[in-house]
Formats: C-alpha cells, structure tokens, sequence
C-alpha cells in the first residue's frame, strides 16, 4: 500500500484548481460579452446607464452596466444569453441650480433626461456575433 505524500495533495489541488478556473473563464452559462456606444443629440453620453431585458418570448436574464464617455461593456460573465432584447437608457443632466445633499452639503440639482425615441430599443444577441450596438437618441428638451 502507497502512503500519500502531503505534496501528492498539493499537486491534485493545484490541478483542480486550474481546471475550475478553466471552466469558470469559459462563459459555461451561455452567457456573451455586449458592447457599444450611447450618442445623445450627436454627442457620447457622459455619463448614464443601460439595462436590456428580455423581448416578450425570450427567458434569458436580464443585465445593464454603466455607460461612461458614451461607451459600455458587459463581460461574458455578466452577459446576455442569445435572444432579443428590450434596451433602456438613462441619463441625468445638471439643472443649474444647487440643492443641499444631507451627507455631501450643496451638489449639483440632477434631472433625467428625456428622449424622443417612444419605448424602449431593441438588440438581438448573436452566439458567435460581434454583439457590438450603437444607440444614437436625441433628448427631448
């Protein structure tokens, strides 16, 4: 009978742990990266969010990240399934006027603004596309 070494243990352990790795980076869920870029009124949204849902029919999840200097991006693992979906922004603008924040004192009034495009958007997930979109709005002040 072979008695184990403690390094028998260590090599097992390090050999699993790669392959779970493996298996994690991989995107097993059927989850893919999304990307593009958000213009309002021709200029890249500074700042704001998207959120695309699943299309009526579709089960997939649902995900949305940040938009920062008119682009986003959702890595695999926080990604969509193929499918279409229904894609919403948000975006808030300064009023001009300052109000008195509890925790920071006076801050910028924020508003969300408002588009001219009725409803949400629509994007449909490819497995094997780019699944790169680019959103143009136009505000509706």
């Amino acid at each position: 009978m072979k008695i184990p070494k403690p390094m028998d243990g260590i090599v097992v352990f390090a050999l699993l742990f790669v392959v779970w790795t493996l298996v994690g980076c991989s995107g097993s869920d059927g989850r893919l990266a999304v990307s593009g870029t958000v213009k309002v009124d021709g200029q890249p949204l500074a700042s704001g969010s998207i959120n695309f849902r699943p299309a009526p029919g579709n089960t997939a999840n649902s995900s949305g990240g940040i938009v920062k200097d008119g682009a986003f991006t959702l890595a695999a693992a926080k990604g969509l399934k193929p499918g279409k979906y229904l894609v919403t922004v948000q975006a808030f603008k300064e009023t001009g006027r300052m109000v008195e924040d509890p925790q920071m004192g006076k801050i910028p009034e924020l508003a969300q603004v408002k588009f001219k495009e009725a409803g949400p958007l629509e994007a449909t997930i490819e497995d094997g596309g780019g699944n790169t979109f680019d959103f143009e709005l136009t505000s509706a002040d």
